[in-house]
């Protein structure tokens, strides 16, 4: 029993126990024994510094601890000599054997909570550089959901996870870095990956100074992402929502291999688009194989990568029939944690959890229904429109930097709009003048080509009122567009990001 108490206090740190507290407990069982027995003097000095970071009250609820120590070792003895010695070389098979332990006492069976800290003390005993000196499940739970984002392999392991982490960051704080170090333990205590939240800050930022817009506004959608793991982008047309969700996708992804792009159209159905039976051709032989869509493909993708990011871009979301097109995913999108039988398969299925859906609306297009209540609930909404932040002074901001001289366009457009104000829907998007090698022959080509088309199609009817809209009355006019619209600010002139 002496041998148990020594080997449980062994891990235990100096500023949680006194080595010399440590030994008048063990030399008082020891003094119980018929025989004189004394602690070997080398033994003695291993028990001052402690091995690790058990935690304050690793030394409490002490009868437990001891209590596994007694089950363990029981067991131990009990394999064949050639086992244990085959256990000794491979730590995972160690750990395996003790997370089988069957224990007789009901009382360690009530309360395995009490126990846990012991045994991942023992596992660091045994095999130092495998597991961390770390007892507490919980401060290992919380380090791994902390720093997901460095752990590529998956694995269901805790102490796996943990190797992965390690690695990811002995290059930033070198390889005998402890994990309850000041600069790391803060970290996973406020569950902040200073890795990861820099990584994301500095692609936002980047991305942000690459589509002259307010970093704000991507980080605002960052974070609708991470709270309910899709989002739609809704406005009128030309106004980028199509081309900043994949660009956002990419560089949350960090690759474009991560990033699934698919279309709706009225023609879409289920089958297409997560899961159905298609001909096929074998050998002269004509049938019909069951196919996984793109939105399987891409939750496998997503499996297999657990702590990265994937994205499903799904462009006009609202051209789809969309109860149709996502059946049972209706209840998925919500209930990520649970699991489903799809209609033409068995086994269960899930959405990862790391697989983040981006639509696009055009709220333009009267011709299709607008995304029904159940899954507008799924979805959180960001609105992209021309007169509103941040899309308000886009493409102003824009010609400054790419096509000097012309910023005369943002005045037509803004001018065009204040004419189209009734509808809100109907407004120009500025992406339709975001041109390489932008001039005034350009602009003709695109308003006489582009954008009077689909004006006169908002407008059907009112050929007079058409009139208004031609670009060089438009360019001449003076008051309301460009008067006041030259100080135009990245920020979103006078309105701020809630839109006051």
């Amino acid at each position: 029993m002496g041998e148990v108490l020594y080997f449980h206090f062994l891990i235990i740190p100096k500023r949680s126990m006194r080595g010399e507290t440590k030994e008048r407990q063990i030399n008082q069982v020891l003094g119980w024994s018929p025989s004189p027995v004394e602690i070997p003097e080398t033994l003695v000095a291993g028990l001052t510094p402690g091995i690790a970071s058990p935690g304050t009250y690793f030394h409490l609820r002490r009868p437990f601890r001891i209590g596994f120590l007694i089950e363990f070792v029981e067991q131990w003895k009990n394999q064949e000599v050639s086992e244990r010695i085959r256990l000794l070389g491979d730590p995972w098979a160690f750990e395996e054997f003790v997370e089988g332990l069957s224990f007789q006492s009901k009382l360690m069976q009530d309360h395995d909570e009490e126990w846990q800290s012991q045994r991942e003390a023992l596992y660091h005993l045994a095999f130092p550089d495998t597991f961390e000196g770390i007892t507490s499940v919980n401060n290992k739970n919380k380090i791994a959901t902390t720093f997901q984002c460095l752990i590529t392999k998956t694995t269901d392991d805790i102490d796996q996870k943990l190797q992965q982490i390690r690695s990811g960051l002995e290059p930033k704080y070198g390889s005998g870095f402890s994990f309850y170090d000041d600069c790391i333990k803060a970290q996973w205590e406020r569950s902040k990956c200073e890795i990861c939240s820099s990584g994301y800050e500095h692609i936002l930022r980047a991305l942000a100074n690459e589509l002259l817009l307010p970093a704000e506004f991507l980080e605002e959608i960052e974070s609708l992402l991470e709270d309910k793991k899709q989002v739609i982008f809704q406005g009128p047309p030309g106004t980028g929502k199509t081309y900043i969700a994949q660009k956002l996708a990419s560089g949350l992804a960090g690759s474009d291999d991560r990033v699934t792009l698919v279309q709706f159209h009225p023609s879409y159905a289920y089958e297409d688009f997560v899961q159905g039976f298609r001909p096929t051709l074998r050998g002269k032989q004509a049938g019909f194989e069951l196919r996984d869509g793109p939105l399987l493909r891409a939750a496998e993708q997503a499996s297999q990568e657990p702590y990265k990011k994937h994205f499903l871009v799904i462009d006009e979301i609202n051209r789809g029939n969309l109860a149709k097109v996502f059946g049972e995913l209706y209840f998925l999108l919500e209930y990520r944690d649970s699991k489903m039988i799809l209609q033409y398969s068995e086994t269960p299925f899930s959405l990862p959890d790391n697989l983040y859906i981006i639509g696009t609306m055009n709220t333009a297009d009267r011709s299709i229904a607008l995304v029904d209540l159940a899954l507008r609930r799924r979805f959180y909404f960001v609105e992209f429109h021309p007169g509103k932040w941040p899309v308000k002074g886009l493409l102003r901001r824009w010609l400054r930097e790419k096509a000097p001289g012309m910023e005369w366009v943002a005045d037509v457009v803004d001018r065009a709009n204040d004419k189209l104000k009734d509808d809100r829907h109907t407004a120009i998007g500025p992406s339709y003048f975001m041109k390489e090698s932008l001039d005034e022959t350009a602009v003709r080509r695109i308003w006489k080509h582009g954008v009077l088309p689909y004006i006169e199609e908002r407008l059907f009817g009112n050929g007079e009122w058409i009139a208004e809209f031609a670009l060089d009355k438009l360019k001449n006019a003076r008051g309301s567009g460009g008067d006041g619209e030259g100080q135009s600010s990245v920020a979103g002139d006078t309105e701020n990001q809630n839109g006051e």
